[in-house]
């Protein structure tokens, strides 16, 4: 069986603490929470909070690359609960920033290199 690959960009693994702020219609901030990005790729990141999130939700992250913190904004695409109650939610960025977008092809880079090596 084979599998075809969805994804439009690759993706690289992480662990970055971030934070957000889920924003309505008006851009008036409804909740601020924590959370860890775990995956990330020119389109967006994949991260886990300990509290799930709506589809379509918008989303003002910060998040540190390289010690710099940087704001990203991004709508909520899936959202699902694991077993140990945490949420795992695929964001896609809706702006692009230069520092993430360089952060991120490095990284991408970096770890297919490291693929390819160690199989």
């Amino acid at each position: 069986m084979t599998i075809t690959e969805r994804r439009k960009y690759q993706r690289a693994k992480i662990y970055n603490p971030l934070s957000y702020v889920c924003i309505d219609d008006s851009g008036n901030p409804i909740q601020e929470r924590m959370g860890t990005a775990i995956e990330i790729s020119q389109g967006g990141l994949f991260i886990e909070t300990h509290s799930p999130l709506k589809p379509q939700d918008v989303l003002l992250i910060t998040i540190d690359i390289q010690g710099e913190l940087v704001p990203i904004k991004g709508r909520v695409v899936h959202c699902r609960t694991d077993d140990s109650g945490k949420s795992r939610t695929g964001i896609q960025f809706l702006e692009f920033n230069e520092k993430i977008l360089s952060f991120v092809t490095s990284l991408i880079k970096t770890y297919s290199e490291f693929i390819t090596q160690h199989g």
